[in-house]
């Protein structure tokens, strides 16, 4: 038995939300008591005791939109990469990359991320894979540095028509098998999902084959709206908007999770919020691949379940906590902005969101 105690206690209790000199009490890998540091030395006398001295002691981060072959993005630079916008962003940075991984790149940048993760009090992520040089099994990949650090995981692959058919029906496959394993698995630290990159890359025909190898009792990953270009092209191509796209093609649901949002409108938020399909922010991101400033805060007053994310840019979600505290109050030119919205979406969100997810309350 461990107490954890003499310190500023955050809990995820809406009617006992903070203890000024709080502890919490673990046996194994179980927390079996949180409170005072009195009540809690009390009921466990004889308890190892770790003492916090003054710091915060509170449940871990969840990363709720995480890119884990971007490790290798740090400090690269790629030859004549000038980028004039976000598709040459796409293109000459991130497909690049994942264009060239091998099996074992994906297992070394899995390595890196969950080190970094670690580090910065994030023990739970929901992980959207790409590495279209080695498909099969990358998604084990993944996993098996996931077992190896004790970083819960919910993982998918991008599913995506850019680099040809065979690509796509291979992304279905790794997505529909690591998602089989997953149900299979009662560890408790693994869920799967069917990954799909965004609209503008997935074919009708590639949505109908995800959709048939889908399992039961899982939802889908995607990114949406998160340049002007998707929407263009889907009312260029399907004459619709994103989200109805999604909508007719039986996407959303309360399992499923949208990326970015940054160009829906009322309509779209409407449908989002009547199938209980959830969205995540990404604002490091979005500001620094010049996509735009996403309407979350409308988005969160909606009543739209709303977590927090990195989208690979960083692994501290703290971080992404203070820059999008600070981009909205920007965008929408209004000190008050963000103060409440942005703590509900990092420590309620993201909490309810993977319980949504995975059926199970992975946070600790």
């Amino acid at each position: 038995m461990l107490i954890l105690g003499n310190g500023r206690l955050v809990t995820r209790d809406e009617k006992n939300p903070y203890l000024e000199n709080g502890a919490v009490a673990i046996d194994g890998n179980t927390i079996v008591k949180v409170g005072s540091c009195e009540e809690v030395k009390a009921a466990y006398p004889d308890a190892e005791f770790i003492d916090a001295k003054g710091n915060v002691i509170m449940p871990a981060f969840i990363n709720a939109h995480e890119h884990i072959y971007s490790s290798f993005a740090r400090g690269m630079a790629i030859n004549g990469y000038d980028p004039k916008g976000f598709l040459d962003i796409l293109d000459g940075m991130w497909w690049t990359i994942d264009r060239n991984l091998t099996l074992h790149d994906t297992y070394l940048s899995a390595m890196a991320t969950y080190i970094d993760c670690i580090r910065n009090g994030v023990t739970t992520i929901f992980d959207h894979h790409a590495s279209f040089g080695s498909i099969t099994g990358s998604l084990f990949e993944i996993e098996k540095a996931a077992k190896e650090t004790g970083v819960r995981s919910c993982l998918c692959y991008e599913i995506s028509d850019r680099d040809g058919k065979d690509k796509a029906r291979a992304s279905v496959m790794e997505n529909a098998e690591f998602i089989r394993y997953a149900l299979k698995d009662d560890s408790g630290m693994i869920a799967g999902m069917m990954g799909m990159h965004a609209q503008f890359t997935i074919s009708n025909e590639t949505m109908e084959l995800a959709a048939a190898n889908k399992p039961d009792g899982v939802g889908y990953h995607i990114h949406v709206a998160e340049g002007i270009e998707d929407l263009h092209h889907c009312l260029k191509h399907y004459g619709k908007r994103i989200v109805d796209r999604l909508m007719d093609c039986g996407i959303l649901g309360e399992k499923t999770l949208l990326g970015h949002c940054i160009y829906i409108n009322e309509h779209e938020m409407d449908l989002i919020k009547e199938t209980n399909t959830m969205v995540v922010h990404n604002p490091e991101s979005n500001m620094g691949n010049a996509c735009g400033c996403p309407p979350t805060m409308h988005i969160v007053h909606k009543g739209i379940l709303t977590g927090l994310g990195t989208d690979g840019y960083t692994h501290d979600m703290t971080e992404s906590y203070k820059v999008a505290n600070v981009l909205h109050k920007h965008h929408l030119c209004d000190a008050n902005a963000a103060w409440g919205e942005v703590p509900q979406m990092l420590l309620r969100g993201t909490q309810r969101l993977q319980t949504a997810i995975s059926n199970r309350n992975w946070a600790y």
